[in-house]
């Protein structure tokens, strides 16, 4: 998809318009409507609205606000995402010889009167009304307005009674992807829109509570490798620079949120709210039975955490009921809790097992010193509720991925 940003800009009750009068073969000519453009390579959706909205009217933004995405298809002028802005502040004196078209403050209450696209005025309005995080989508035939969807939906996540720092297990409603990524997909290697799975990431860390940009994560590979993460391990989404090769982190530094992804295995949160930790581990179980929760305890007590002071959420992955596995992992496990995982285990007929990893995950903190009361289980089974998660399992590996973040306040 091509991506572009439109921005209204508002002050003291009056709008920014450009009324597009001077290119004869401009589509949108004798039109009125906001300021923005395409994205240039690398782009994100805020510097390329930053960058449009001074080469157009010779202002600076200097506070905006996200309304939203607005997916055009039109068969005559070619399908787009359009990132949707409010700017609420700026600086510089608006340019008069703007090459698109005339700049003028308008009246908020004449804005849906002017001239414009029949679509623009099914995003103007809400815009206007104070909605944000917008989903929608305008097709066009022929520059005649044939359907309009809004699937907006608020993001839909799991939290912890048991951590006090902000975190979040995500599902997979509330974000702007479509298809077999619909909706909220976070996952950075699947093949969906670049810049889509970017808007899913500032909605989610928004809705976890954390307004950093940039967050720790990197390349899973199933192993127990636990990283302690700094500073300059940070990256925002599809951020440039090699990705560290771990499936879990934790650190002490403040606002430095950890993420890590999921689509069926066990994600783990964990705080000691004492010492000042925090950490995100991705436990399937090829790293549970490489004990991946005991180099995650390892690595707190590192930083001067005490395992009895640990709190950790397990969230959503694939359950009991749906998680069939064979007798060697049925071994490792066995192995991993000393010959006590029984419990865990149901024995089918074909000769094959079904494992409780959710369950294994928590026997294992508490053998590694985790309180029982302070192991707490959010969220469902993904494989079994395919409408508000991603499975790999479920969909045959045709998904999004689900993701953990958690970041020391």
């Amino acid at each position: 998809m091509l991506s572009t940003t439109l921005c209204y800009i508002e002050k003291d009750g009056k709008i920014l318009l450009l009324h597009r009068n001077k290119k004869k073969k401009d589509i949108n000519h004798d039109k009125w409507i906001g300021v923005g453009g395409k994205f240039e390579p690398g782009e994100t959706a805020e510097e390329c609205l930053v960058r449009e909205v001074f080469e157009e009217t010779g202002l600076t933004l200097t506070a905006y606000e996200h309304v939203g995405v607005i997916k055009f298809y039109d068969n005559a002028g070619g399908d787009q995402d359009m990132y949707l802005f409010m700017g609420t502040d700026f600086t510089g004196e608006i340019k008069t010889d703007c090459p698109e078209g005339d700049l003028e403050w308008v009246d908020r209450d004449e804005v849906l009167s002017l001239p414009t696209w029949e679509g623009d005025h099914l995003f103007i309005e809400p815009m206007l009304a104070g909605r944000r995080n917008l989903n929608m989508t305008v097709r066009y035939e022929n520059d005649v307005l044939v359907e309009f969807t809004d699937d907006t939906k608020p993001v839909e996540v799991h939290t912890s009674r048991l951590i006090s720092s902000p975190h979040a297990f995500s599902t997979r409603i509330g974000g702007v992807s479509d298809g077999v990524y619909e909706s909220l997909n976070l996952g950075m290697n699947r093949g969906d829109d670049i810049n889509r799975v970017k808007e899913n990431w500032r909605r989610f860390l928004y809705t976890a509570g954390i307004f950093e940009k940039e967050f720790v994560c990197g390349a899973q590979v199933h192993g127990n490798n636990v990283h302690i993460a700094t500073y300059a391990d940070a990256r925002p989404a599809y951020g440039p620079g090699e990705l560290i090769e771990a499936d879990g982190y934790v650190t002490a530094e403040r606002n430095l949120p950890l993420a890590i992804f999921t689509a069926d295995c066990v994600p783990l949160l964990m705080e000691d709210p004492v010492a000042g930790v925090v950490g995100a581990i991705h436990c399937g179980w090829r790293s549970t039975v490489a004990d991946i929760e005991g180099n995650a305890v390892k690595r707190f007590t590192e930083l001067n955490s005490r395992p009895e002071n640990i709190r950790a959420a397990i969230g959503p992955a694939i359950d009991v009921c749906c998680f069939e596995v064979g007798p060697e992992v049925i071994e490792a496990v066995q192995k991993l809790l000393d010959g006590k995982a029984d419990p865990f285990v149901a024995v089918k007929d074909n000769g094959k097992f079904m494992l409780d990893l959710r369950a294994v995950v928590r026997a294992r903190l508490i053998a590694l010193g985790l309180k029982p009361e302070n192991i707490e289980r959010c969220g469902g089974c993904t494989m079994c509720n395919p409408s508000l998660y991603y499975s790999h399992r479920y969909s045959d590996g045709a998904r999004g991925s689900l993701a953990a973040v958690i970041s020391k306040a």
